[in-house]
């Protein structure tokens, strides 16, 4: 079975540092990227499963970076993540864009945890009934 890979997309280093060995100790592939353009240039190469992304930051932002990412690769789930969007906004994103999953920083690591082996391993329908 092909190992599951993540990009981690902030421009807080602690961020990036805590995500990837979280998930690479789980067994994940993990890259990161410090911003929305040196995450699309990394995503071309190594074609992540899925990306968890911060929603602002310098250059493009998370909802632009997504965009991007899922017109070369329509399959990629996506998770944004902030500490300056109010539920009014996350709400209003997940209506116009396809986000697999809006997260609240701070987050609860194990949450965050669950959900990306949720995303990941629901790949599709025949996996999910065999279960």
């Amino acid at each position: 079975m092909k190992q599951s890979s993540l990009l981690v997309v902030d421009d807080n280093p602690g961020i990036r540092i805590l995500l990837e060995d979280l998930f690479s100790s789980k067994g994940y592939k993990v890259g990161t990227a410090a911003s929305g353009l040196e995450a699309l240039e990394l995503a071309k190469k190594q074609l992540p499963d899925l990306i968890i992304s911060d929603l602002r930051m310098p250059g493009i932002s998370g909802i632009e970076l997504r965009e991007r990412l899922l017109s070369f690769n329509p399959n990629m789930k996506v998770i944004l993540m902030s500490a300056y969007a109010d539920k009014q906004e996350m709400d209003e994103l997940a209506r116009h864009y396809i986000i697999d999953y809006m997260l609240d920083k701070p987050f609860d690591l194990e949450h965050l945890s669950g959900v990306v082996d949720d995303l990941l391993n629901k790949t599709s329908t025949v996996s999910i009934l065999a279960k």
